[in-house]
């Protein structure tokens, strides 16, 4: 009895680690090759009837926007600035493809495109979408299909936007601040579609009437568990990304250094509850546009408290060079809510000289 318990739990035991393996790959998955099993699995048949429905069903799976998100402007004019990793990768094929469907996006609005294909407001079947549209039903397939490869084959990058120096970035968004909240402006479709919203409430009666091969029913659950990984990925970094925005209000308000807030990893990751080796993953290789045009890297926004305090000191050491350390100290804490000895300011205070020197 005891052997089996213990077997038991070792099994249990690997199936974690399988599983937080598995999400830590999804997690460090470059955006690129995340957009293609976007594709891979939007594509499929039957996530296409379990997201569409039929005429006298509707579909089970929706998409829930991210709060205070939405999908970039300049989208609706596509033009040479698709890029992809910086360099041209089917641009000609994506324009060719899109000039004969953007007219299309243009003529039916914003409103309905963002409703009927970029969030999927209302669970409708294609044909009750062409009718709403006005277009025909491939019509409506090949937006979705265009959507879907622009994620997988191409960013949109802003002109005028400064790139990050150092390992190349892919930018996921465009920051900026509404009163006081974080507004985010998402360059692929796919980040801007958010999450599947799964009605497992409805997912009985749904099987009971579709008419659904006995493969595909055995398959629909091995798909479920691919968008809840989907969803785990992208709600993971995206919580790193609002919480981070937040963290850094003052910064982002101000475009002031010295207002940055020191954070470390550990504090995030104490924050979301999250490992810190998964916000480490979460940061890596991604970057966002500043409300002010500069792109830098998401790691950027967790500076340590002793850089900080470089910079801060860097910049009253130009107005004061004299100034005591004990002012300094007293000015860190009552300005900038760090509190630190004497000591402490003494050795930046040094570092900084050495590095003048």
């Amino acid at each position: 009895m005891k052997m089996n318990m213990k077997m038991s739990l070792k099994v249990g035991q690997r199936t974690t680690l399988l599983g937080r393996l598995k999400m830590a790959e999804w997690i460090e998955m470059p955006e690129k090759q995340f957009a293609r099993e976007i594709a891979d699995i939007e594509n499929d048949p039957l996530f296409k009837k379990l997201h569409f429905g039929a005429p006298d069903r509707p579909g089970i799976v929706r998409r829930q926007p991210w709060p205070h998100g939405r999908l970039a402007g300049n989208f609706y004019e596509i033009n040479e600035q698709l890029v992809a990793g910086g360099e041209r990768v089917r641009v000609e094929e994506l324009l060719d493809e899109g000039s004969s469907i953007m007219p299309k996006i243009r003529k039916m609005g914003r409103e309905a495109f963002e409703r009927y294909f970029l969030y999927g407001d209302e669970a409708l079947p294609l044909a009750e979408i062409a009718k709403k549209t006005g277009l025909e039903v491939s019509e409506i397939e090949k937006i979705s299909e265009l959507l879907l490869k622009i994620g997988a084959e191409a960013e949109f990058a802003l002109p005028n936007a400064a790139p990050a120096p150092g390992v190349r970035q892919v930018c996921l968004a465009r920051l900026s601040l509404e009163g006081g909240e974080p507004e985010f402006e998402f360059f692929s479709p796919y980040w801007a579609r958010g999450r599947y919203q799964i009605r497992y409430d409805q997912l009985d009666d749904w099987k009971r009437q579709a008419s659904l091969a006995g493969a595909e029913l055995k398959k629909i659950p091995q798909l479920l568990r691919r968008l809840e990984t989907v969803n785990l990925r992208q709600n993971t970094v995206f919580r790193i990304m609002e919480s981070l925005t937040k963290l850094q209000t003052r910064y982002l308000e101000s475009k002031s250094e010295i207002l940055k807030r020191p954070i470390s990893l550990r504090m995030l990751a104490h924050r979301l509850d999250l490992a810190p080796s998964t916000v480490s993953r979460a940061l890596a290789g991604r970057s966002v546009l500043l409300p002010w045009g500069r792109e830098v890297p998401l790691i950027e926004f967790l500076p340590g408290r002793r850089r900080v305090m470089r910079d801060i000191l860097a910049g009253w050491l130009k107005q004061n060079p004299k100034e005591t350390d004990a002012r300094f100290a007293e000015r860190l804490n009552d300005e900038c809510g760090i509190r630190v000895s004497r000591r402490t300011v003494n050795a930046v205070r040094n570092e900084i000289g050495a590095a003048k020197s």
